[in-house]
C-alpha cells in the first residue's frame, strides 16, 4: 500500500511538472496567428486532460 501511495504521489508530482511545461510552451505562442492558435488549442486540451487526471491521482491519495 505505501508503494502505491508514493507511486501515485509520484506520478502526481511529474504530472504538475508536465502542466507547467505546458503552460510555459502556450504562453511562448503567438495568439494571432492561426497555426499558433491551433496549437494553443491543442496545448489547452492537453493541458485540461492532465488536470483531470492529477485531480484522480490525488483523490487517490485521500
Amino acid at each position: 500500500m505505501i508503494d502505491m501511495i508514493w507511486d501515485a504521489k509520484t506520478l502526481a508530482d511529474q504530472v504538475q511538472a508536465r502542466i507547467y511545461e505546458l503552460k510555459s510552451e502556450q504562453v511562448g505562442l503567438r495568439p494571432f496567428i492561426q497555426s499558433d492558435q491551433a496549437r494553443w488549442d491543442a496545448l489547452e486540451r492537453a493541458i485540461a486532460e492532465l488536470n483531470w487526471v492529477l485531480g484522480k491521482l490525488k483523490a487517490e491519495e485521500e
